[in-house]
């Protein structure tokens, strides 16, 4: 049996697994509608890092860089190191940046 430690993370995979899925076949397939499927990844990726009270790496950002969910903001955090710009975001900013090719996740081939 998972311990609740185990199972947080497992969630969390699986949630960030869905929001990469969903840029990917969005990339490949630009006229499907999937804002409502990067809405609920990011729901469940804000509602587990309320729960656990931590900030959870989301992904990492192509070429560098790494979005963050931030539980106390109650905000996505794009941090660019190269660069030395950190962007905070709510969900809504977040998802219209994602479908318009923003912060893609380093696993996203173009």
């Amino acid at each position: 049996m998972l311990s609740q430690t185990q199972q947080a993370t497992e969630s969390i995979s699986i949630a960030s697994n869905q929001l990469i899925y969903a840029l990917t076949l969005h990339r490949k397939k630009p006229y499907l509608p999937i804002w409502g499927e990067l809405f609920h990844a990011l729901r469940e990726i804000a509602k587990l890092g309320r729960q656990r009270q931590e900030n959870l790496l989301v992904y990492h950002v192509d070429p560098s860089g790494s979005l963050w969910y931030r539980y106390k903001e109650d905000l996505f955090l794009v941090d660019l190191p190269d660069h030395s710009i950190t962007i905070s975001l709510s969900h809504e900013q977040l998802i219209d940046a994602l479908m318009k090719g923003s912060f893609a996740p380093s696993t996203v081939h173009k």
